[in-house]
């Protein structure tokens, strides 16, 4: 029953805190028709200010140190809304306004000189605000915490709505969210939804830019590169093998944004695309494998796998020679590999992808009279033979090495 109830406490503690997100959630764009900008920002404010106060009466005179703990958290949460509404009112000085911007997203201050004091009376109010919530989430790195709380939130304030500008604050606030979380290494949930919290102005600055702003196929392929990154560094340092497997979905979404880029800049049919995207996202989860100690193996066959899918679903509906070529390739290796540790899974599906490949390689040289068909079949025949004498030679050596350390004398 104890059990049971602190559950409920829980659930009825995050759901308070929910609603209370929520409600300061809308004022980024809810349009109160009655109310100035400035009044409705400092009714938001106001509200923010009164989460101490109630964290204060539930932690130390109630003695109920969880509900304070989730009401600073909660506090954390509403600092991005409020960089983003004081950003707003800084651009609307000191920014290129437009006039497409919807009347909901727009914070106007009535003067320069207002949007400057707007900034600096709310600095002063959240600033030890939050330096009290990171003091009592996560004591030790109260002072990193906070500064790069600020840094990150004080890029929502840069007046530059260019998708450029929008793409480097971001790749700022992750990196220097991996490198708070990597030097601090939270070892309690608290502890690490506080360091979870700098990457919220990120989110703010993406969600910005893609609902009211211009984007490019460049800031995807930025943003989802530094995510996929910084996945994966926690991952490996905190040994966390879903964080580590995790990277694996942006890094796929950052090199489809990035061949995507390099399509429409030199016109590649759907094809070619499609296996250029395989081959280029096998390079970067290669490159993870190699970094990985416990995801080696399935970065490996993700890899495998999604080049595997490329080559045969580009052979079924547009058959080619390098699709072929590429089908080959992925299919001689898996049937090498089923065949040394005797997978029979691997060993089969490898014979089935080599042969169809094989077959669409040579029914292309027959009936397309150009050197493309023959010319890669008989290059691919070549390299195979002498990568063969290479590893036996490579195979020999280590035998004949192995030989004369067992029979040196102990």
């Amino acid at each position: 029953m104890e059990t049971q109830l602190q559950r409920l406490f829980q659930i009825l503690r995050w759901c308070g805190a929910t609603m209370i997100i929520a409600a300061a959630g809308t004022f980024l764009v809810q349009s109160w028709d009655q109310v100035g900008d400035v009044t409705r920002y400092l009714a938001l404010l106001g509200t923010t200010v009164l989460l101490p106060a109630v964290a204060y009466v539930c932690g130390i005179r109630w003695k109920e140190g969880r509900s304070a703990r989730v009401l600073m958290l909660t506090l954390l949460a509403l600092l991005p809304i409020h960089a983003g509404v004081l950003g707003g009112f800084v651009f609307s000085q000191f920014g290129n306004v437009t006039t497409s911007i919807a009347p909901v997203a727009q914070w106007i201050a009535p003067s320069p000189a207002a949007a400057l004091l707007l900034v600096a009376g709310a600095g002063a109010a959240l600033l030890p605000l939050t330096w009290a919530s990171f003091r009592a989430l996560a004591r030790p790195h109260a002072g990193l915490l906070v500064a790069g709380s600020a840094a990150g939130h004080a890029l929502l304030l840069v007046p530059d709505r260019s998708a450029l500008a929008a793409s480097i604050a971001i790749v700022t606030i992750l990196g220097l969210t991996t490198w708070i979380a990597l030097r601090t290494k939270p070892r309690t949930l608290e502890t690490g939804l506080a360091v979870s919290s700098l990457a919220t102005p990120a989110v703010v600055i993406a969600a910005r830019q893609v609902l009211f702003y211009d984007v490019s196929t460049a800031f995807w392929s930025t943003v989802f590169s530094t995510a996929a990154l910084g996945f994966f560094a926690l991952g490996k340092q905190g040994k966390d093998v879903s964080l580590e497997r995790l990277s694996v979905v942006p890094a796929l979404l950052a090199m489809g944004a990035l061949v995507e880029l390099f399509t429409d800049r030199v016109h590649l049919s759907l094809s070619s695309s499609w296996l250029l995207y395989g081959l280029v996202s096998a390079v970067a989860l290669l490159g993870f494998a190699w970094q990985s100690s416990t995801c080696k193996a399935f970065f490996v066959r993700t890899a495998v796998i999604l080049n595997a899918v490329t080559a045969t679903t580009t052979l079924l509906l547009e058959p080619g020679p390098w699709a072929a070529l590429q089908a080959m390739v992925i299919g001689l290796g898996l049937l090498s590999y089923g065949l040394v540790t005797s997978r029979r899974g691997a060993l089969y599906s490898g014979i089935a992808l080599a042969a169809f490949g094989f077959i669409i390689e040579v029914v292309h040289a027959i009936e397309v009279f150009q050197p493309s068909g023959w010319l890669a079949l008989g290059g691919f025949g070549f390299a195979l033979v002498g990568l063969t004498a290479w590893l036996e030679r490579r195979a020999r050596g280590v035998k004949v090495s192995h030989e004369v350390v067992e029979g040196l004398p102990q």
